[in-house]
Order: structure tokens, then sequence, then C-alpha cells
């Protein structure tokens, strides 16, 4: 009878306690996720097919899903939605949660990038005779971007494209020889799209 009492109470223990008896249980471990470089909202993550969670706000941060998962139990967090023109990779997404993989899934997001470029040419100090740069020495900038823009040149690009979102402003930095150059439609937020229509233009001395 005595044998029977404690196993009695060896089971209730268990019902109190199902995760340091071996069961699942209710949950009690969060899921987190880290997001890294997400620049807008509107990105949503799903795990085990069911459990969603929607990231409104740009920037790096941790979040965690609703749903308490029990220790042990299987996660597979996979990309719902993402923004329009932004690639999104999952690292560590899988696996058995617990204290020392629950926060172990990385989101790393970039904005989609697009090239920054336009046309030069060179003019009579009346504007008028375009041609091709007829100069040596022009430097253009955008931010720390610089580009050397060689003689003879009709069309430029800067070498390293800009995401998508991102504002651009596009300078003169250095003058070429003997030509004052002027740069028109040189600023934005850079669409979904190579920018192919900003224009320098150099005039020759009278």
């Amino acid at each position: 009878m005595k044998s029977k009492y404690l196993s009695a109470a060896a089971a209730l223990l268990c019902v109190a306690g199902l995760a340091a008896c071996g069961g699942k249980g209710n949950g009690s471990i969060a899921l987190v996720v880290q997001v890294v470089g997400l620049d807008r909202g509107g990105l949503v993550l799903q795990n085990n097919g069911g459990d969603d969670l929607t990231i409104s706000a740009a920037g790096s941060a941790s979040y965690s899903f609703a749903t308490l998962m029990a220790p042990d139990s299987q996660f597979n967090v996979t990309l719902k939605t993402v923004p329009a023109n932004v690639t999104c990779k999952l690292a560590n997404n899988t696996g058995k949660i617990n204290y020392y993989t629950y926060n172990q899934t990385v989101v790393n997001c970039a904005a989609d990038p697009y090239t920054l470029g336009g046309t030069i040419r060179s003019v009579a100090a009346d504007g008028t005779g375009a041609e091709p740069l007829s100069a040596d020495g022009l430097v253009l900038a955008n931010g720390a971007q610089t580009l050397a823009v060689a003689r003879g040149a009709s069309t430029w690009q800067f070498a390293t494209p800009i995401g998508n979102q991102n504002v651009y402003g596009v300078t003169v930095l250095t003058q070429p020889a003997g030509q004052q150059c002027e740069v028109s439609m040189g600023t934005g937020t850079m669409p979904a799209r190579n920018v192919v229509d900003v224009a320098v233009t150099c005039k020759k001395p009278q």
C-alpha cells in the first residue's frame, strides 16, 4: 500500500513539472530571433508553419515569438513575407529548443542594390557643342564613394551599388583641368531600378 501512495505522489509531481520528467508539457521557453540590417517594416517570420511574428520596425533588434515552446521541442523558422526590394537570409533557424539554442536564429536582411550613374559631356561656355569629356582630372563623389572619370567618357557609374530606399547625392569632388562641371538630378532616394540619368555638364573656358 505504501508503494502505491509513493507512485501516486510521483505522478502528481510529474504533472506539475512535465519537462523534468521527460514530458513536453506546456511551453516555457520563448523562441527569440535576431534581425539584422532590416531598413523597413513588413517582415513576417513563421515558426513551424503556424506561429507568425510580424516585424514592423526598421533596425537591428531581437524579437520573440508569442507562443512559448516546451523544452526539446522542434522549431523551424521560415520567411513568410519579405518586404519588397529586400533580401533576407536565415541562419541557425532549425533545431530543438533549449536554454542554449532558444536565441540562435539570425535573420540577415539587406535592401536590394542598384547602380548609380549617368551621362557626362563637355560644352562650350555658351552651352553649345556638346562632346565627351575633354579634360583630365574629374572626380565625382557620392558620400564616401568616389569615381575618377577619364577624358573621353560620355557615361559613368559608381562601382558600389546602393540599396533601395537609401539616399544618394552626387557632387563634383575635383574639377577637371580648365573646365567647370555641374551636376543635375544628382540627389534622390534610390528606386527599385538602376539610376542612369544623373547628368554632369562641364563647361570649357571662353
